[in-house]
């Protein structure tokens, strides 16, 4: 056929449709809520493995949670819906691959001591 690539559709999106990625799943099996500014990292154990158990989507996380990242970020990188990405996320939570990073919460104040510590540091400079 003259024009081979009269079937290709660069602007039709992705091949695998997102509910297929998470296999229907709407929610996390887990009951893991995830912000959209939640810090993921990948856990010492996910830095060495190569797991082909893992599918693509869940491999390529794992790489970007390398180094700390915020979901959001992780959903901007992969392409992927917010929605499917927290999936994928707190499945590799439930199998020890990534973590979440816990900050402090907003009102906790920090200790009096390490206002002093800053406060050394300062008058030293």
């Amino acid at each position: 056929m003259p024009g081979g690539d009269r079937w290709v559709d660069r602007n039709a999106g992705p091949v695998v449709r997102p509910y297929a990625l998470t296999g229907g799943r709407t929610e996390p099996t887990s009951g893991t809520v995830l912000d959209l500014i939640a810090v993921i990292a990948a856990t010492t154990w996910a830095h060495g493995s190569d797991d082909l158990s893992l599918s693509p989507e869940h491999r390529k996380i794992i790489g970007l949670c390398r180094t700390p990242v915020t979901v959001a970020d992780v959903a901007s990188s992969t392409a992927l819906p917010v929605g499917v990405v927290r999936i994928l996320l707190a499945d590799l939570i439930l199998e020890g691959r990534v973590t979440v990073i816990t900050s402090r919460p907003a009102g906790e104040q920090p200790s009096t001591a390490l206002l002093k510590e800053v406060l050394h540091g300062l008058r030293a400079l």
